[in-house]
């Protein structure tokens, strides 16, 4: 069991990371401990945490940045996709193809992780900026953590822990998850057949952040197809998960008497026993991720599953259309839907549930 005031320390983190992750502790000569990520795990840790790219004194930070629904509606919120500032509401942007086209080193090459304990941002920010500028290294290589030893944001690390965990099981995951009950749940973990199709296309190997699928054009290495072992069944489920630093206690139950997801999971580092009625993810005195496993829900409503399932590939679709150029999106909605159609949300989401998953993936 991990005492409290040892759990949230940054030499802990390191630790957790390391032993949960395919993350790599590296010596340097300026930083001390930095990890190293490959391009896209860095970019997923990007999404789910309080860290920054360091592309000039003030940082650049993607938490939350990508939105698309809060809610499991056809209500499409400014992020991914962002509409005009002059009161038209016509789509001006995509964010992802404005990321690629100002920073591409984000989706290129090794990254080099600091994690600094910290509450203080931007003095922290410019800070280490100036530093790596100094010594002449590229802040393109680097990516700064502030870890907050009180405990507070850790949620988010776990959140990530919890992500790639069921990643590797070859499940598309989500983080900020969209949903229309009482509450919101930390994480969720799917089953679908978006996951094999990317497979089989080489553009994930097990799973993926359903975030991070805004961005697969920019991440394929545009190899030919392969022969992949499949990740999951293709019949769709929803597990869900409520990730607690502090509290031993989470509203994991309320979630489950919604009848939509088949599973759910209590990530609480420090909990002894798990509850009746979900899975429970914690971590053991050797900082390794410890899971029992979660009994089916017994609210359960496949009825309402089916109904969730039209929503969620809408979702993905919009996702999915965050590879596209902006000109390329509205091309490709004219032919769908009609040269007279304008570039806005509601078309967006029209032409979403028109398209077929292959013929979105064969733009990108």
């Amino acid at each position: 069991m991990i005492r409290k005031n040892k759990l949230f320390s940054k030499a802990n983190l390191l630790d957790i990371l390391i032993k949960n992750t395919n993350l790599t502790l590296l010596k340097n000569p300026i930083f001390d401990n930095v990890i190293k990520a490959d391009a896209r795990t860095a970019y997923r840790f990007c999404l789910t945490t309080n860290s920054y790219y360091l592309v000039d004194k003030y940082g650049l930070r993607l938490f939350g940045r990508l939105r698309s629904f809060n809610h499991r509606d056809n209500s499409l919120n400014q992020g991914l996709f962002t509409l005009k500032t002059d009161g038209e509401k016509i789509i001006e942007h995509n964010m992802v193809q404005e990321l690629e086209s100002q920073y591409p080193f984000i989706f290129r090459g090794n990254k080099n992780i600091i994690f600094i304990e910290s509450k203080s941002p931007s003095e922290n920010i410019e800070e280490i900026y100036n530093v790596i500028i100094k010594n002449n290294l590229s802040p393109s290589d680097y990516i700064l953590n502030l870890v907050d030893t009180s405990g507070s944001q850790w949620e988010h690390y776990f959140e990530f822990l919890a992500s790639e965990m069921f990643i590797k099981k070859g499940y598309l995951t989500d983080v900020h998850v969209p949903w229309s009950y009482h509450g919101t749940p930390d994480f969720a973990a799917y089953k679908h057949k978006l996951t094999n199709l990317l497979i089989k296309k080489n553009m994930i190997n097990f799973g993926a952040l359903i975030i991070e699928l805004s961005s697969i054009r920019f991440f394929n290495n545009k190899t030919k197809e392969k022969e992949k072992e499949l990740a999951v069944d293709e019949e769709y489920s929803v597990f869900v998960g409520e990730v607690k630093s502090k509290q031993s206690k989470s509203q994991i139950l309320e979630y489950l008497q919604t009848g939509l997801p088949f599973k759910g999971y209590e990530f609480i580092p420090n909990k002894k026993k798990q509850e009746k009625y979900s899975g429970l993810i914690k971590i053991n005195s050797f900082n390794k991720l410890e899971t029992e496993e979660a009994p089916e829900n017994p609210f359960y409503n496949p009825a309402l599953l089916k109904e969730d399932l039209t929503w969620f590939e809408k979702y993905l679709k919009i996702i999915l259309f965050g590879n596209l150029t902006r000109e390329e999106l509205f091309l490709f909605l004219k032919n769908k839907l009609g040269k007279d159609k304008k570039f806005t949300f509601m078309n967006l989401i029209n032409l979403a549930e028109i398209t077929k998953f292959e013929e979105i993936l064969k733009i990108i």
